[in-house]
């Protein structure tokens, strides 16, 4: 491993394991060690976070509740405590805040954020892998949680990085040996690569990292826009992004595939409120609100439509969410033409503590 003052920046990426569940799990002895979910109560409800012993049935995030009990028949259903999640959340944000100033602390989730501790290991005092496992055993030891941190010289490796052994892991990648690292996992976990461009670069023959990072980039353009040629950066592992506290909360969103095409109005309402559902119970449980509703839609021949409606006052009223999305979708003039796709997102979103604007992220 290189002299700590090789790092010529030092980003980490902590991600509290199985937060929701987990929270809960701490609390309420009877829970450990069996499979639990977080989610509503509605017919509709969707998961919002399993244990590791759910997962081990293939329960997971954003599954219809149904199914997950299907899969899984002694899981045991919790309600979503969006105060108790916003607590630990705090309580943690407050370890990482004795580690590097404020604004080098970027949430992007109740349990997830970057860290920029650069000018911890700057001059060789300390080490990233030192840094890590201080974080790592204050919030075990605090807030008596677990969690993966993925050390890098940018976010988009440090975020791989801890997405390859969770839970409870610890993943370093030095100056110089990002490709390397990247290069034999499968182009899914490049951040922003969505299903649509992944399928794309399969029917090209892509399908691990290091193959994009190795592409003809002139042909990537062609096939992907010049978006392809950025996608190849990240698969060289070239991420030069700020860490920034000041960020402002991203969206909150969620969508459906149908199985085949779908013209029916009610259909598409009904498929828009279990949307609306799943979005609102992610809002509540972030203690956030939001100021701007959206609704996209995707027709057969894949152009995107896209309509929103912005509220005076921000909210997490599920009904009042729901009107603001149907009278999008009336906004959307589709009428009775086939949709292959809907979407509902939630923008503007508001949290009661400005220093904290985190949101779950889909």
């Amino acid at each position: 491993m290189p002299r700590p003052e090789n790092w010529p920046r030092t980003i980490l990426h902590v991600d509290l394991d199985a937060f929701y569940t987990s929270v809960h799990q701490r609390d309420d002895p009877k829970l450990r060690g069996i499979p639990v979910a977080v989610a509503g109560r509605s017919k509709r409800a969707v998961v919002m976070g399993a244990s590791y012993e759910a997962r081990a049935f293939g329960v997971r995030s954003a599954m219809p509740v149904h199914e997950a009990e299907q899969l899984c028949p002694q899981l045991t259903i919790v309600n979503p405590d969006g105060a108790r999640y916003r607590e630990a959340s705090r309580l943690v944000h407050q370890i990482f805040r004795r580690f590097t100033s404020p604004e080098l602390v970027e949430g992007i989730a109740l349990d997830e954020a970057y860290l920029d501790v650069t000018a911890r290991t700057r001059h060789g005092t300390t080490t990233a892998e030192e840094v890590a496992r201080r974080i790592k055993f204050q919030i075990h030891t605090e807030v008596q949680l677990t969690a993966t941190v993925g050390a890098a010289t940018s976010k988009l490796v440090a975020k791989v990085a801890s997405g390859t052994r969770k839970p409870d892991g610890l993943v370093l990648v030095p100056p110089g040996t990002e490709a390397d690292f990247l290069a034999p996992l499968p182009i899914g976990v490049i951040p922003g690569l969505g299903p649509k461009t992944e399928d794309k670069l399969h029917a090209m023959g892509v399908r691990a990292v290091g193959e994009l990072a190795a592409y003809e980039t002139q042909r990537l353009v062609q096939a992907l826009g010049v978006g392809g040629a950025v996608l190849q950066r990240y698969a060289q592992g070239r991420d030069r992004s700020p860490v920034d506290g000041s960020k402002p909360a991203k969206t909150i969103s969620a969508e459906t595939t149908f199985d085949t095409d779908v013209s029916d109005r009610g259909q598409l309402e009904v498929a828009l409120r279990e949307l609306t559902d799943r979005v609102v119970e992610r809002l509540q449980a972030d203690g956030v609100r939001a100021r701007t509703i959206y609704v996209k839609l995707k027709l057969p021949d894949f152009r995107l439509v896209s309509r929103q409606v912005s509220r005076t006052s921000p909210t997490d009223d599920v009904d009042a969410i729901f009107r603001a999305a149907r009278s999008a979708l009336e906004k959307s003039h589709v009428e009775a033409r086939p949709v292959r796709l809907i979407g509902v997102g939630l923008s503007g979103l508001e949290h009661p503590e400005p220093d904290l604007q985190l949101t779950l992220f889909d």
